[in-house]
C-alpha cells in the first residue's frame, strides 16, 4: 500500500496493510477520531484506493488518484444533510441508496462518504441504510466519519469495519514550556527555581494546562522505570528516572492532579502556588 503523502499512526498503516494484502477493502467502515482532519484524510486515501488504476494503491498518479484527491470524482460523493438541517433526511438517504445501484461513470467502484455520522444519521435514516450494508451492490463503499462509534446502532456497527485514529494531543507552546521548567525546578536544588517557574500558574487560563503537562512528563519517568514507552518527553522522563524512585513519582502525580482540582475550586492562585511548591519540595527531599 502506497502511504506517501499520508500520515497515519502504526496502528492504522498495519490495518491497511490488511486490507492491501487482501485486495479487498471492506464495503462499510467506520472512521473514529477526535480529529475531523485526520478522518477526512484517511477516507480521502480509502476513496483513492477504491478508484485507483495504478500498481500501488493508491498510486497518487493516475487520473482517478487526482479527482478523488481533489473531490472531483463523479463516483466519489461526499453526502452532506439538505439546505440547513443538521440530519440526513430519510428521502436523501433512499436517493443516496438508489444511486448506489446504479453503475459508476468513471471508476470501477463508487464511495459515499458521511461526516460526522454519529451526529447526522438518526437511527431511522440507520435502519433504511441498514439494508443495504448486509447486501451491498458490488463494488459500492460506504464510509463513516465519527467521534463517537458508540452513538451509532449496534446492528450497524456490527456491519462494518471499525478503523480508530489515535489523536495526538497538541498542546500550547507556552504551556508545554512552563511545564517543563516546573520539572526542571522540581529536580533542581534551588528551592527559588522552583518557585519561580509555578509562578506561570498565575495565568489561570492555561495553569490547568500546565500541570497537565507536568503529570505527562512524571508518567515518562514513571515509564522508564516500570520498562514502558515515554508519550511526550523522553529525555525529561530519563531525568527524572535517575532522581526519583517510583512511589515519589506516583506522589508528585497525586499532588498536581490535586492542584489541578484546586483550580477549578477558584482557589487563589498565589497561594496555590506557594503550597504546591513547598510541596513538591517535600516529596522531593522525604526519604
Amino acid at each position: 500500500m502506497n502511504f506517501n503523502d499520508f500520515n497515519f499512526d502504526e496502528s492504522t498503516k498495519q490495518t491497511l496493510q490488511t486490507i492491501d494484502t487482501l485486495n479487498r477493502m471492506p464495503h462499510a467502515i467506520i472512521i473514529e477520531s477526535k480529529d475531523k482532519e485526520k478522518s477526512l484524510e484517511l477516507a480521502s486515501f480509502l476513496s483513492m484506493w477504491a478508484v485507483c488504476t495504478g500498481k500501488n494503491k493508491p498510486c497518487g498518479i493516475c487520473e482517478q488518484c487526482h479527482k478523488a484527491k481533489e473531490k472531483a470524482h463523479a463516483d466519489i460523493k461526499y453526502a452532506y444533510p439538505e439546505k440547513k438541517s443538521k440530519t440526513y433526511s430519510i428521502d436523501q438517504m433512499r436517493d443516496i441508496l438508489k444511486d448506489s445501484f446504479i453503475r459508476p461513470n468513471e471508476a470501477n467502484a463508487k464511495v459515499y462518504i458521511f461526516e460526522e455520522a454519529d451526529n447526522r444519521l438518526s437511527a431511522v435514516v440507520q435502519n433504511s441504510l441498514l439494508k443495504l450494508l448486509e447486501e451491498p451492490p458490488q463494488n459500492v463503499f460506504f464510509i463513516l466519519l465519527c467521534e463517537n462509534s458508540k452513538k451509532l446502532l449496534i446492528t450497524i456497527l456490527s456491519r462494518c469495519v471499525l478503523l480508530r485514529i489515535k489523536s495526538e494531543q497538541k498542546f500550547d507552546k507556552f504551556a508545554a514550556q512552563s511545564a517543563k521548567e516546573i520539572v526542571h525546578g522540581i529536580l533542581s536544588a534551588r528551592e527559588y527555581e522552583l518557585l519561580k517557574a509555578i509562578n506561570t500558574l498565575c495565568d489561570k487560563e492555561k495553569s490547568d494546562e500546565i500541570l497537565s503537562i507536568v503529570k505527562l512528563i512524571l508518567r515518562d519517568g514513571l515509564a522508564i522505570l516500570s520498562g514502558a514507552d515515554c508519550i511526550f518527553d523522553e529525555e525529561l522522563g530519563k531525568i527524572i528516572s535517575t532522581h526519583m524512585t517510583k512511589s515519589k513519582i506516583l506522589e508528585m502525580i497525586e499532588l498536581t492532579e490535586a492542584a489541578k482540582s484546586k483550580i477549578t475550586q477558584n482557589i487563589n492562585i498565589n497561594l496555590l502556588a506557594t503550597w504546591l511548591c513547598g510541596e513538591y519540595r517535600r516529596i522531593s527531599w522525604q526519604r
